[in-house]
């Protein structure tokens, strides 16, 4: 699933969409202390008045909002016996699809899996919701003609209970001011804290091994959700991935890098990469070649990089590998500088010693800095160098 999927399903969540279908809505208050369900609520969407289905509305799009491999993960199921995977929530969810039986009959599982093995820091509202979706897209902007595909989905969000500050509030049935109740318990729907879509899929397919998982940490998996609950396989953030990708190329090019080499490997990839509508991976292989290409002479080191690094051949995605080269992505900071110039300009960067053996930082300009709204006076080098 990529950006435009998520981003073409999000914008039909709201009332009256032709493009998406709500179905049911079944919600289920769990304890925090125990893990006991207190109640479960099931209701037809269109029955429920307006206020409450925007609310779930908003909810559920929260659920699909948010950067891929940051707060959003596509996650693989794990492979399962014939015996284990009756109960798995792969086929539960499956089942729950295909079946003409309520919601609730088959996603009770999963409320279960929560209770066995993992506990919230407060009590939480788990709801879910079966939906239809029509996917479509025109191939060309001239042509008439427009390809639809029908999807059934199911979207979970876990959600926060708060218990309400105390205040005074004016009753208009008994036209009299009073405090609120503190039994009048809020539902966050507004920051689900964590969920997920099933199945994941693209223009062209449907991918029922697959699943969209939400968190709202950015760059952090519940691990216990995700193995335990969806019985899906870990898999690193954008941050990880980044970070990992850099620790082979450091290591790659012997710890320390030049600018203008990591300038031409990041526009390198960007070049080869750039437009292609399939998520572009880099292995070992590729990036062996990008080093190759980019002068470096000892790239045997790559293999041994990646063992070290990653435990073996690993596929990274390029979007989470290089900066964003239309804006300024690139940091240059230590403990007490912080800057960020844009990728096309790391060349123009050095790290230098002058004569008394401090370490300086030297950019090349093509206009004058600014310090805070001042234009910084142009000093001859000679005098640090």
């Amino acid at each position: 699933m990529n950006k435009k999927d998520l981003s073409n399903i999000r914008k039909e969540f709201k009332l009256g969409s032709y493009m998406l279908k709500i179905k049911e809505v079944y919600s289920v208050y769990l304890k925090k202390d125990n893990g006991e369900v207190i109640t479960g609520e099931l209701e037809y969407f269109e029955m429920m008045e307006v206020e409450k289905r925007e609310l779930y509305l908003n909810n559920f799009k929260k659920v699909l909002t948010g950067n891929l491999d940051s707060k959003i993960f596509e996650l693989d199921f794990k492979n399962m016996s014939e015996e284990e995977s009756e109960e798995n929530t792969q086929h539960v969810l499956y089942g729950a699809l295909n079946s003409k039986e309520r919601i609730n009959e088959y996603v009770d599982k999963i409320v279960n899996k929560i209770c066995e093995n993992y506990n919230y820091d407060t009590d939480v509202v788990i709801s879910f919701t079966k939906a239809e979706y029509y996917s479509s897209d025109k191939r060309e902007k001239e042509s008439l003609y427009e390809y639809v595909q029908a999807i059934d989905i199911i979207l979970c969000s876990v959600n926060k209970v708060e218990i309400p500050k105390r205040m005074l509030k004016f009753d208009y049935a008994e036209m009299r001011f009073k405090p609120n109740s503190a039994l009048d318990m809020i539902i966050n729907l507004n920051s689900p804290i964590e969920g997920f879509m099933f199945p994941s899929f693209t223009l062209q397919y449907v991918d029922v091994n697959r699943i969209i998982y939400y968190s709202s940490k950015s760059k952090n998996i519940n691990n216990i959700f995700v193995e335990k609950i969806l019985e899906c396989n870990i898999k690193p953030t954008a941050l990880e991935e980044k970070e990992n990708f850099n620790a082979i190329l450091g290591t790659s090019l012997g710890g320390k890098i030049k600018p203008d080499i990591v300038q031409d490997i990041y526009e390198r990839i960007n070049e080869k990469f750039e437009g292609e509508e399939e998520e572009p991976i880099l292995d070992i292989n590729e990036v062996t070649r990008l080093l190759e290409e980019s002068g470096v002479e000892n790239t045997g080191v790559v293999k041994s990089a990646f063992e070290e690094v990653c435990g073996g051949d690993y596929e990274f995605k390029v979007r989470n590998v290089i900066p964003d080269f239309k804006s300024k992505s690139i940091k240059i900071e230590n403990e007490n500088t912080n800057i960020t110039i844009s990728p096309r300009d790391l060349s123009a960067v050095k790290q230098v010693v002058n004569r008394f053996g401090k370490k300086c930082l030297l950019i090349e300009l093509k206009e004058d800095m600014v310090i805070d709204g001042f234009n910084l006076e142009t000093e001859k080098i000679e005098e640090y160098i």
